[in-house]
């Protein structure tokens, strides 16, 4: 019985394999035929991006513009690659620095070392001359180390395009990297790039961090000098009133705290004489000039106090408030586009509605009719025409934009604002026009055309991101046209590109410029594929063949067949003429 089943499982077997033979047969001789693909005529001409050079990127374009990147040329801050050599005179035995700008010490190689130990407090700005932020920073930097000299602190700097070795050992990666020395030992310095920024920080990092106001004239005086400031109306300058303020002020390092007891100094701070104590107020030099803190006298409550109220109601879009803008750790702001005739109608509007978000959202207002930056910010958040517009922007980390429709009114801006903050709206994308004719070899990709064109299940697609002005894009062009062109006959694919600066769309994510995605037919609904491929038109063909969801064959040009049997006829024939020669 045995002998008979395993006899009937033989003959069983041996059919199925005889079945299943020429199936496999056929996928190996498909491997091997894709594998013996003559794609000669593809290398024909000279592909632009030779190997090795098939990945770079220009990056830092979907992100809130840099003040200083506005030029169509963009500062290469992180390029610390050209620095000239260092001249051997430079480093000759220590000297007295050299002074610039009146109170900004000049280091260099030679004096560095014994400058920043010799000083118990220094500031360290390492600068390149042609870096904007560091020519926006020098003014404010100046008059820093002049306020600050009388405390013992000094402020210097370091051409790091001359010094090379110090900026190599202090590992600057761009301009302008400030740091702060204590007794020769380094920390960043993070706090904002303005004068008033610099010395608040430095002062909590060297004092108390609180300081007593005993008469009506220093009060006067500090009224005077200071922009932004926090007073304490305490019942004593010591125990553990005093210490939640000190407390609180190590949180802060963009405001200057301090305290009294004197009920004059309290008047001269908008404050009642006879009110209750422990009273908290804030003063700024800004449209709202007085805020009066209503909560309990703790480290914690006071610093969200400071915190919410510390920020203009609106901040004016410039490249000094920038920083204070794209550092600061509410991230979610609303942003008011107007021209500069409409500004004395619109933004009294924009400031009432910040005093119902403050500490929630950043209010900042962009003049459209500043050449120096509001056009370019205009651009990059696709805001055209000059009827005033209001944005809500989630900050760089995931950049999603949405706009108030309607005319600008304290009610919508409300109604906007609440919405924003409980993630209720509707991003909107930057389009160009739909082209009106999209016949050429290569597709062009709008926002507004990116799920017509690109989600198309029924096709294979390659989409380039590129920018204009991107040099690494150029250079691909020539490639991607000739791969566009050898693929135009094959109904199931198609070869896109589209401007990442002016067009977006959820499913385009660009790490930098150009990016390359490959969506194929029927998966629309995944993530794309990132094209991690050389840049030439054989491996852009092989990555499209090997992750393509329809099959397809590429047919070898007529002309190039036509030339190469005419080729092997005049190789027959000569071989013919030489073996007569031969005889």
């Amino acid at each position: 019985m045995s002998t008979r089943f395993i006899f009937l499982l033989s003959l069983t077997v041996l059919f199925l394999f005889s079945q299943l033979s020429p199936s496999l047969s056929k996928l190996q001789n498909a491997a091997a035929e894709d594998d013996d693909e003559d794609l000669s005529f593809l290398e024909e001409e000279t592909d632009a991006v030779p190997h090795g050079h098939g990945h770079g990127h220009d990056h830092d374009h979907d992100h809130y513009p840099d003040p200083d990147q506005f030029d169509e040329e963009f500062d290469n801050e992180d390029d610390l690659d050209n620095y000239s050599d260092l001249d051997d005179s430079e480093l000759d035995s220590y000297k007295e620095p050299e002074i610039d700008d009146k109170d900004v010490v000049v280091l260099k190689e030679g004096n560095f070392s014994d400058f920043v130990t010799k000083n118990k407090f220094v500031m360290v700005e390492f600068y390149a001359p042609w870096c904007g932020h560091c020519q926006s920073l020098a003014p404010e930097y100046a008059a820093a180390a002049t306020e600050l000299k009388a405390e013992g602190v000094m402020l210097a700097k370091v051409d790091a395009t001359e010094e090379n070795e110090l900026a190599q050992e202090y590992d600057i990666q761009g301009f302008p990297t400030v740091y702060f020395f204590v007794d020769g030992v380094h920390r960043p310095y993070p706090g904002p790039r303005n004068k008033d920024g610099i010395v608040t920080w430095i002062k909590k990092k060297i004092g108390p961090g609180i300081y007593n106001i005993t008469t009506v004239d220093d009060a006067e005086r500090l009224l005077t000098s200071e922009t932004k400031l926090v007073l304490g109306f305490l019942n004593s300058l010591v125990g553990p009133e005093s210490e939640e303020l000190a407390a609180a002020s190590r949180l802060e390092d963009e405001v200057s705290f301090y305290q009294t007891v004197n009920p004059d100094v309290a008047k001269l701070f908008h404050l009642d004489p006879q009110a209750k104590r422990p009273a908290l107020v804030m003063l700024k030099k800004e449209a709202e000039k007085l805020s009066v803190f209503d909560g309990n006298f703790s480290k914690s409550e006071i610093a969200e106090f400071v915190f919410a109220n510390k920020l203009p109601l609106v901040t004016i879009f410039t490249r000094e408030s920038a920083p204070l803008i794209f550092e600061s750790t509410i991230k979610k702001q609303l942003l008011l586009f107007a021209i500069s005739n409409d500004s004395e109608r619109v933004v009294p509007i924009f400031q009432e509605a910040a005093r119902l978000f403050k500490g929630k959202l950043i209010f900042v207002y962009v003049e459209m009719d500043n050449e120096d930056v509001g056009k370019p910010v205009s651009e990059y958040f696709g805001i055209s025409g000059t009827a005033p517009k209001v944005l809500a922007y989630t900050g760089n980390d995931d950049a999603k934009k949405f706009v108030l429709d309607g005319d600008v009114t304290l009610d919508k801006i409300k109604a906007f604002g609440e919405d924003f903050i409980e993630d209720k709206l509707k991003p909107f994308f930057k389009s160009d026009p739909v082209p009106e004719s999209n016949d050429g070899d290569v597709k062009i990709v709008v926002g507004n055309n990116f799920d017509e064109i690109v989600l198309d299940e029924s096709k294979d697609v390659l989409l380039e991101i590129y920018a204009p002005w991107c040099g690494h894009c150029q250079s691909l062009e020539p490639t991607y046209n000739k791969l566009a062109t050898h693929l135009r006959g094959i109904e199931s694919i198609v070869i896109a590109k589209m401007d990442g600066t002016t067009n977006e769309h959820p499913r385009a994510k660009s790490d930098g410029f150009p990016t390359l995605l490959f969506f194929p037919a029927g998966n629309k609904s995944f993530d794309p594929i990132t094209v991690d491929t050389d840049r030439t038109v054989v491996a852009f063909y092989k990555f499209i063949k090997k992750h393509a969801s329809i099959p397809f064959k590429l047919q070898k040009p007529a002309s190039t067949s036509k030339a190469e049997s005419s080729d092997a006829k005049d190789g027959i024939e000569s071989s013919t003429r030489d073996a007569k020669d031969e005889l």
